[in-house]
């Protein structure tokens, strides 16, 4: 609906036909003093409608919405359980919203997930569309054992969808969870966190956790050769984006063979029964309905290593997919999303018009 940016690449239809594209958006911890780049990238994405995840910071959100013309539609997330933060969510729009919902189900939901309605574009056979926003429990220290949570959480989003079977609807946004089938870039991943370490980037930023007494002078906490190494502070995106693990991870993986032989072990292990709900409930995962075969990582932006964010959309409105792409991964826009956030946008775009019956 707006002109083409730099960085994004039109729309293949012909001019005049009604699209609507949606993005999702995980800004880290609310955005920080990131949001002259935030409000950057979202200017550069141009998409119809946002869902952010970590939207933590609200007149923040509203000033970038003001700019940017979107309408806001803000979600409280539950009350968190003890010394966790709260991470809310957030909705912009440019489409007209018809109206909308803050589910907040602490028994269920770690976060709330937000129900918006939505206008379609004059010459649409589709008059309304509805989203729902996710923003799955992360704890990946529990490794297998979240994913049931996650499960859960996306079985509640389900049966708040299932209250209107008859609407094309969508649900996007950071599940914290791999799908079944693609591949994870491990091993360069946790390469260049022990560099950090190594090099003692990490020691202050405290985000692996304390470190046992006696075992800060090991190799694999920071190397003598390397310990006087002038090493540029670590952006914010990078500080806080980075895991919690162990410590007994760290020297493991030092032993590790890089590549994809390792990558495809350590895949294997992880859990996916969250996005193969989405997927055995009928739902289509966007992107890999365009791009099969793409690994497309969507975190972190500092060392892209996995996809966590989706859209998925209802069947039907696949057949009116016509764009689906991660932002910023490469060419004008990578510099600034590195250092706007630890993910990447993620936008896709349907074709609401008329379309040409598939070939028998």
């Amino acid at each position: 609906m707006g002109s083409t940016p730099v960085g994004q690449r039109p729309s293949p239809l012909p001019a005049g036909y009604p699209t609507v594209s949606f993005a999702t958006y995980n800004i880290l911890l609310g955005g920080g003093g990131r949001w002259s780049e935030i409000t950057e990238l979202l200017r550069s994405v141009d998409a119809d409608v946002v869902a952010l995840q970590e939207a933590d910071d609200r007149p923040a959100v509203a000033r970038a919405a003001d700019q940017l013309g979107y309408q806001l539609i803000y979600g409280i997330a539950p009350t968190p359980p003890q010394r966790a933060v709260a991470r809310h969510q957030a909705v912009l729009s440019r489409l007209p919203v018809a109206r909308w919902l803050n589910h907040r189900e602490p028994t269920v939901l770690l976060r709330n997930s937000l129900e918006v309605w939505l206008e379609t574009p004059p010459g649409s056979q589709i008059n309304r569309l509805c989203l729902h926003t996710v923003h799955l429990t992360a704890a990946f220290q529990r490794r297998g054992r979240a994913e049931p949570n996650r499960v859960r959480e996306l079985a509640t989003v389900q049966g708040h969808a299932a209250q209107h079977p008859e609407a094309p609807h969508l649900v996007i946004g950071d599940f914290n969870s791999v799908a079944p089938g693609d591949r994870i870039q491990a091993t360069d991943f946790f390469a260049q966190i022990n560099l950090w370490r190594k090099t003692g980037v990490l020691q202050e930023a405290g985000a692996m956790g304390p470190i046992p007494p006696g075992l800060s002078r090991l190799r694999w906490w920071q190397d003598p050769e390397t310990a006087d190494a002038v090493v540029e502070e670590l952006p914010e995106a990078v500080r806080s984006g980075l895991p919690r693990l162990p410590w007994l991870v760290h020297p493991l993986l030092e032993v590790l063979p890089r590549g994809d032989a390792t990558d495809a072990v350590l895949g294997a292990l992880l859990p996916r029964a969250a996005v193969r709900s989405m997927l055995r409930a009928g739902y289509i995962d966007c992107l890999r309905a365009l791009h099969p075969r793409a690994s497309a990582f969507t975190c972190p932006t500092y060392q892209p290593a996995a996809r966590i964010d989706y859209l998925f959309a209802t069947r039907g409105l696949d057949r009116r997919l016509v764009r689906c792409e991660v932002v910023g991964r490469s060419g004008e826009l990578a510099e600034l999303a590195r250092r706007a956030s630890d993910h990447f946008p993620v936008v896709a775009e349907f074709n609401l018009g008329q379309i040409r019956p598939r070939p028998l």
